[in-house]
């Protein structure tokens, strides 16, 4: 999409007119060095700085160019909030070395800490018995954000508020910390606001459930719905070699035969199948020219159920928090239909291995190494773009992509080949997410 201006903004073009200007008025050219020239081109940096400014406000009235402030003002215009971030949670055990012969009163928001730099808090007052060595007790990071995320069990470990818990002689935490979530990004924001039209259907369209489930909780990043399926299998009696399935919303396309044997039987060999006013007919022939019964298995659409597929920022898999969250927001009275069932669950994995080898000439070796096997080179960024989305293919040529053409920079160097083993394309069903297994086997080759 074009970039949209509302006044000119181009500094060569400001320039020229403020100098054409000025030797107009002047009636005589101004060369380099001259008081006046000098003057002139002062005056257009200004000239070219509020121009951008204005420029800069104005297109902040349109969605795809407000930020901050300004688009949270355009989202609450739609009853549009900014998700708030979410808060890391952990169970704490807090021990001492002897058992004593009081009881000892561990206070509602104590504070522990693993750096003195992310602090957890105590969420409710808990007692070690007399006798006893240890309790546990759940926290909650002081702040929200993903940064709480991922301090590894037993890394907490002080007591900052020593005071409120003297006679404690140690502190540690029994599970990495997790559910933190970042305050919601401008992109997804208005993203969120773009699909806000659908939140006022009562029809129950997937855009609609997919607006809620984004709204449902920070850490949802993107989600797939869907009516769910039910695979059918049935033994028919045989009429006069014919047998019969009723149902609108049978799937003909799925329709598997059994021989009598258990295998599967061969379409137009073994059988012919037709679907029409709601009533699966199949006329048996060949193997199956003789039998009483036959025994299939075909899906079904299961109308009215719908099932609601969330994916975390990154490609991270939803916890049972975060689908617990989904479910609410999306089965609440005023936003489910009436004879909607509304499920979620955590998308399939599909895990893929890296297998290639790239060519470089010895004058961009070192370059061209740390485009493609640095930390934010070809190969970590493809990982990313593959987990991160459902409904997305595994396709080596975004790899192959990245790796000829880095295109997020300007001027940098990409190979000049590459063969891939792999991963190969496969195609992934909607609610399945491609991951990257850790099995990384890269070569690079020097070519003068």
């Amino acid at each position: 999409m074009a970039e949209l201006d509302f006044i000119n903004t181009s500094a060569d073009e400001i320039v020229t007119e403020v100098l054409e200007q000025l030797e107009n008025g002047v009636a005589e050219p101004l060369y380099p060095g001259d008081e006046r020239r000098i003057f002139g081109d002062a005056l257009a940096a200004v000239i070219v700085s509020v121009f951008n400014s204005v420029n800069d406000a104005c297109r902040q009235k349109m969605l795809r160019y407000a930020r901050g402030e300004v688009l949270d003002a355009l989202g609450e215009n739609r009853d549009v909030k900014r998700l708030d971030p979410t808060y890391a949670t952990t169970t704490l055990r807090f021990g001492i070395s002897s058992a004593v012969a009081s009881n000892i009163v561990i206070p509602a928001g104590l504070r522990v800490s693993s750096d003195f730099n992310r602090y957890f808090l105590t969420d409710s007052t808990v007692v070690l018995y007399a006798g006893a060595l240890s309790v546990d007790v759940a926290a909650t990071a002081e702040r929200g954000g993903s940064e709480y995320n991922g301090i590894a069990p037993g890394e907490i470990a002080t007591i900052v508020d020593i005071s409120e818990a003297a006679l404690i002689d140690t502190v540690t935490n029994l599970t990495e910390t997790a559910g933190g979530g970042d305050v919601e990004s401008d992109d997804a924001y208005r993203e969120r606001i773009r699909e806000a039209e659908n939140k006022l259907s009562t029809a129950g369209p997937a855009k609609a459930y997919k607006y809620w489930a984004l709204s449902a909780n920070s850490l949802v990043s993107d989600a797939v719905v869907l009516s769910d399926r039910e695979e059918i299998t049935s033994t028919l009696p045989v009429y006069g070699g014919h047998a019969f399935k009723g149902g609108e919303t049978l799937l003909p396309d799925t329709l598997v035969v059994y021989l009598p044997g258990g295998a599967a039987a061969t379409a137009g060999t073994d059988y012919t199948a037709t679907y029409a006013d709601d009533l699966l007919t199949l006329e048996l022939s060949g193997a199956l020219a003789s039998v009483t019964t036959v025994k299939i298995k075909i899906t079904r659409d299961m109308r009215g159920t719908v099932k609601i597929v969330p994916i975390c920022a990154g490609g991270e898999l939803p916890s049972e928090d975060v689908l617990a969250d989904v479910l609410a927001a999306c089965s609440a009275d005023d936003v489910r239909p009436l004879t909607d069932h509304v499920t979620v669950e955590a998308p399939s994995v599909a895990y893929y291995d890296i297998n290639l080898v790239y060519y470089t000439t010895r004058a961009n070796e070192s370059e061209v190494v740390q485009n493609v096997e640095g930390s934010d080179g070809a190969i970590n960024r493809y990982i990313y773009w593959q987990g991160s989305n459902l409904d997305q293919d595994i396709n080596p040529d975004y790899l192959r992509k990245l790796i000829l053409a880095p295109d997020w920079s300007d001027g940098l160097a990409g190979a000049t080949r590459v063969e891939i083993t792999a991963p190969q394309f496969t195609e992934l069903d909607s609610t399945t997410v491609a991951k990257f297994s850790g099995n990384l086997t890269v070569t690079h080759v020097v070519k003068d």
